[in-house]
């Protein structure tokens, strides 16, 4: 008989966190902690999942410190997801996709560390609001059905890092170097500019400036994820295809790639691009060429009716579709290097209905990139379709498990806190796929009755809460049985109140 989802959970954080705290007591409280934000209504606070658990009688202080005192790495609290990644992939030698983005955590404080000002992702694309909160770049590992099925894929968090801003310097250290300045330009007394002088403050905050911007931080994910596959015999020889946006494809990430590691991204419609250099026995006088003549702008190419559409079977939006694209390569972009060439494929956008019988409308075309000109162009395009599930994660994450709402102001836990709940939001998707698989199955809940249209293949974060919420709950609390038949065995037939008799004064006043 298969495990339930909370047996199954419990066995993920028995086997896989336990050995990753040095204290079993830490370990406990972490465990306490998990269930008790999962289960909570509303808010997810660290005083919610200990009301949750029914320990706000007791004392709570070491459950508070259990996030900004207590040693404990994050990393390792997704190494249960690594640890079952081989057996949820198709075949021994299928490659590892992941997705990679960034989102932000809303925050209302201005003293919280690591909080930044940003562009709120709700805010209309005509008028763009500002907000606080805390940047967090995401990794996560997508899994699909085995080959022959089909079906959507499932994103699994695998790295939360957090991207704070660096710290600017006062103004004060800018205004002592304006004075050194103008103090060696009277000095040399030649009228020739003078380079200005940096202090100390000044380089040190453009060197974390280049640390902490956000390419920065996901190529050190890509690289920690890396080391983590490489410590595993199974996942050794996989090699990694990265899913990125346009933000993260420049010259860092593309160049900075590890081993055996293949990166798809969005281009710029006017990138200026390359062909291979032709073969030349000489050249003439100056420098020898790098790259070929110019090549056609991704916008170019889109617009070119002379280069034939192929079609690439691909599963989106709930079913295989073809979907028409142009495949250009091996071409050369200045921002990847001369050593890396790529393939380009533009994605002709697609036409719906947002009505029965409306006008038809276009998505947007989509330009992208691959490190791998030899890779299948299927899988090249099924990946960056999969990718749209960590927006799924982000959604969830924000939405139904309250990550970013807790009012911490410890460096150490407003980093780990956020850490924890995602890690704790991967188990529970793993433990649904071990415990039912892709597809929902009979054992979770029924939707409400004002739910009128069919449950979804799949089942849903708000699914799976719902039964864990059930199994934890409902199924431990034995209560009598409540009948109501009696009040309808007794109730008269003919439940309209009759009217009241008149007394004879109301009667003659009436007459009158």
């Amino acid at each position: 008989m298969p495990a339930t989802l909370l047996e199954m959970f419990e066995q993920l954080v028995e086997g896989g966190w336990k050995r990753s705290f040095t204290q079993a007591r830490v370990f406990e409280r972490v465990r306490r902690l998990t269930f008790g934000m999962l289960v909570s209504l509303r808010l997810h606070l660290t005083s919610q999942a200990i009301c949750a658990t029914g320990r706000q009688f007791q004392d709570w202080s070491a459950d508070y410190r259990v996030c900004s005192h207590s040693p404990w790495d994050p990393h390792r609290l997704f190494d249960p997801v690594l640890d079952a990644l081989p057996g949820l992939l198709p075949d021994p030698k299928s490659p590892v996709l992941v997705a990679l983005d960034d989102t932000l955590l809303h925050k209302t404080g201005r003293k919280i560390p690591g909080v930044t000002i940003g562009r709120d992702p709700m805010s209309p694309p005509f008028h763009v609001n500002l907000c606080y909160g805390l940047r967090f770049v995401q990794t996560s590992v997508l899994v699909y059905p085995r080959a022959g099925k089909g079906g959507a894929a499932r994103a699994l968090p695998v790295r939360f890092e957090l991207a704070p801003p660096a710290v600017k310097p006062k103004r004060r250290a800018k205004s002592q170097d304006t004075s050194k300045t103008a103090e060696l330009a009277a000095a040399t007394g030649d009228g020739q500019p003078v380079k200005p002088v940096l202090s100390t403050e000044e380089i040190a905050y453009k060197e974390e400036k280049k640390r902490k911007r956000l390419p920065q931080v996901g190529l050190n994910s890509i690289f920690s994820l890396r080391r983590s596959m490489d410590a595993r015999a199974e996942l050794r020889d996989r090699p990694l295809i990265v899913s990125g946006d346009g933000s993260y494809t420049n010259k860092l990430v593309i160049q900075g790639l590890p081993d055996n590691t293949i990166y798809i991204g969005r281009i710029r419609k006017d990138a200026k691009l390359y062909w291979p250099l032709p073969n030349q026995s000489s050249h003439g006088p100056g420098r020898p060429r790098r790259y070929g003549p110019v090549a056609p702008t991704p916008e170019q190419i889109l617009k070119d009716d002379t280069l034939p559409w192929t079609q690439v079977s691909c599963f989106a939006a709930g079913e295989f579709r073809q979907i028409p694209v142009k495949v250009i390569g091996p071409i050369y972009w200045r921002n990847a290097g001369v050593d890396r060439p790529l393939l380009l494929v533009v994605i002709k956008p697609l036409g719906y209905r947002s009505r029965k019988g409306g006008k038809l409308q276009y998505r947007q075309p989509a330009f992208l990139i691959c490190t791998d000109p030899t890779l299948s162009l299927e899988l090249l395009v099924q990946a960056y379709v999969y990718r749209w599930e960590i927006e799924c994660n982000h959604r969830d994450e924000k939405s139904l498990l309250g990550v970013g709402q807790g009012q911490v102001r410890n460096p150490e836990a407003v980093r780990r806190l956020p850490q924890l709940q995602v890690a704790s939001y991967s188990l529970l998707l793993l433990a649904s796929l071990l415990s039912s698989g892709f597809q929902r199955g009979e054992e979770y809940l029924p939707l409400p009755k004002w739910r009128r249209t069919t449950p979804s293949h799949r089942p849903s974060l708000l699914d799976m809460l719902n039964l864990l919420r059930d199994e934890v709950f409902a199924r431990n609390v034995r209560l009598p049985v409540v009948s109501f038949e009696d009040f309808l065995k007794h109730a008269p037939d003919c439940v309209k109140s009759s009217k009241l008799p008149l007394s004879a004064e109301n009667q003659c006043t009436l007459a009158a």
